[in-house]
């Protein structure tokens, strides 16, 4: 048993003033919630006894707050908020800043569990703010790798390494070591996201080995699952099967339901890779339970999109639809826009396997609308969280000269014109934001045309300029052509060789195409394996040649680089009637000639010349 756990089981042993036994369970309490969950929770609920009857305020708001935490670690957000809300009223009435503080980092937690990021940030800033003012160093350093969250999960990298790189020094100069633990997991995110895989590794294993050794098991269990990702993503998947399954049997020894949850989808996304579908989805649907038993709404929904996506790459249509409109329902409650867009484009994938266009045309339009709020909110996020980091900066820098101001005012003097020079590069960079701000509204309207996977224009794109073209090429009378181009037994590649080569191959094709065009055509993704090229001041004669040597490029293309078996051609119909009232006919025309050239055979470019 670990020297401070034996110490303080000795010191429980013995007679104990209300006030010091609270103090002791308390202490105990932030010891075992690592290691002993079960264990944890009993001493919560003597806590809460001994509050009700014999301790003031404080200690009502201690045992509240340490109730809170225990439900947050359980999985049940919804009694974690209520007991963290109650906690911050009743600690501020008893004045007890040490634990309002540690109270505003664990509902900045919540909210941002919950994906209320905005609302975490504000809670998190609150408890920075405060940490400093009262210099409550160990406090400080949660809230600023709070902070580094948000900044991770908004996409801010550089912001969020700044802050836990900031944290992690003051761990260290603590010598809080499982603290600083969790920091370096932090971290290894961070690595994880810009690609830098084996960085993440390095600080992911650093990490664990500080868990081991302080005995922190939940958080093994956590880092072993990230560990498991991370070999998911180098394609070792063995490797990151065996990681899962260790964090997932230290959580069931732990009691931990919101772990073992976490790692039985993980688990399950592993199978998925290996091809073992049928393991996948029992380990997707035992996950999805132990979500609705917690009421982890949020997880359900992860759970309920990972089971029906599965599905329907069984061919369990009907159940694949029946699970993904549950999950689209229970999104469509709840109101975060990720999981909305996640299961409108999952059953447009199914519908369209189904063929039934119209209902996967119906989905994918509704993917592209919440496509479009997300980048705008997601751009609005980034910079609001960039900007209120740049107001407790300078909120911090104020305050150290009011400090300074009022213990030697001779440095002071010199302090403030230093302060002065800070506050002047201060509105460069709120000049530097703003431009940034600009640019991000920029690239996202060219997002809005943009295709996310193969990074041609999108449809809105063609549809818009085909037009213009269209009403050019009638007024000025110079020849237009318009190829419509598929790939042949898309889908079969998609079952043969999984979703992840087809993905590889669209690519592919887009920068053929890409590459196939001169500076006055143009090519865009039409929907699904079909793409468009637009051919301007180009009579149907030559874009038959262009079409012909597209073709030819697909057919030739070294596809054995994705899988050994792989082939890959496509067929084109090309059509360049001037005749015909508007750009819809144009396109219209040219699928004719695309089915013409699917019945003749595939692989082919019609009209043939």
């Amino acid at each position: 048993m670990n020297q401070t756990l034996q110490n303080l089981e000795a010191q429980l042993g013995q007679p104990q003033a209300p006030s010091e036994k609270l103090r002791l369970l308390d202490e105990l309490y932030q010891f075992l919630r690592h290691s002993d969950l079960r264990r944890a929770g009993q001493l919560v609920e003597e806590m809460l006894v001994l509050s009700k009857n014999q301790t003031g305020l404080a200690g009502r708001g201690l045992a509240l707050k340490n109730l809170g935490d225990f439900h947050f670690r359980q999985g049940n957000l919804p009694a974690a908020q209520g007991c963290l809300e109650e906690a911050l009223l009743v600690l501020r009435s008893a004045g007890e800043l040490k634990g309002q503080i540690d109270t505003i980092n664990a509902l900045g937690n919540l909210h941002y569990f919950q994906g209320s990021f905005p609302r975490a940030l504000e809670y998190y800033l609150e408890a920075l703010e405060q940490s400093r003012k009262y210099e409550q160093k160990v406090l400080e350093a949660n809230a600023l790798s709070g902070v580094g969250m948000v900044q991770y999960t908004l996409g801010n990298h550089q912001e969020a390494t700044k802050y836990f790189l900031r944290s992690l020094a003051l761990k260290r100069e603590l010598g809080d070591r499982l603290s600083e633990a969790g920091t370096l997991n932090n971290l290894g995110l961070v690595y994880l996201e810009v690609g830098d895989l084996s960085g993440a590794v390095q600080l992911y294993r650093e990490s664990l080995a500080i868990k081991q050794m302080l005995g922190d098991r939940q958080g093994q269990a956590k880092v072993l699952s990230n560990l498991g990702v991370v070999f998911q993503r180098l394609g070792r998947i063995q490797e990151a099967l065996d990681y899962h399954q260790q964090a997932l049997e230290i959580a069931e020894q732990l009691g931990s339901p919101q772990v073992r949850a976490t790692c039985l989808e993980n688990l399950g996304l592993s199978h998925t890779a290996l091809g073992k579908l049928d393991k996948a989805l029992e380990l997707f649907q035992a996950c999805k339970a132990l979500y609705q038993e917690l009421g982890n709404r949020l997880g359900e929904l992860s759970a309920l999109l990972q089971v029906g996506s599965l599905l329907g790459r069984m061919g369990q249509a009907d159940s694949a639809i029946r699970t993904l409109q549950q999950g689209l329902r229970l999104a469509e409650e709840l109101g975060p826009q990720k999981p909305l867009l996640e299961f409108h484009q999952a059953l447009a994938a199914v519908f369209e396997a189904e063929q039934k266009h119209a209902l996967a045309l119906y989905h994918l339009r509704q993917a592209l609308e919440i496509e479009r709020k997300l980048h705008k909110e997601q751009q609005a996020q980034k910079t609001a969280a960039l900007l209120a980091g740049f107001q407790v900066e300078k909120a911090r820098q104020e305050a150290e000269i009011e400090r300074l101001r009022n213990t030697e005012l001779a440095r002071a003097n010199r302090e403030l014109a230093r302060a002065i020079e800070n506050l002047k590069e201060a509105n460069a960079e709120k000049s530097r934001l703003l431009d940034k701000l600009r640019q991000q509204s920029a690239e996202l309207e060219r997002l809005a045309r943009q295709d996310p996977l193969t990074r041609l224009h999108n449809r809105r794109y063609l549809e818009e300029n085909l037009e213009r073209e269209f009403a050019a090429s009638r007024r000025y009378n110079f020849p237009l052509s318009v190829a419509l181009v598929d790939i042949d037994n898309f889908k079969q590649i998609n079952d043969t060789f999984s979703h992840q080569v087809g993905d590889d191959v669209l690519r592919i094709i887009a920068q053929i195409l890409e590459s196939g065009c001169r500076g006055v055509d143009f090519a865009a993704r039409y929907g699904g394996e079909e793409f468009a090229l637009v051919f301007s001041q180009t009579d149907l004669a030559g874009a038959l040649v262009a079409c012909e040597r597209v073709r030819q490029r697909v057919e030739n293309h070294n596809w054995s680089d994705l899988h050994p078996s792989l082939k890959v051609t496509v067929s084109i119909g090309v059509s360049s009637d001037p005749t015909l009232p508007n750009h819809e006919k144009l396109l219209a025309a040219a699928d004719e000639q695309l089915y013409a050239a699917k019945r003749a055979g595939r692989n082919r470019v019609c009209p043939q010349s």
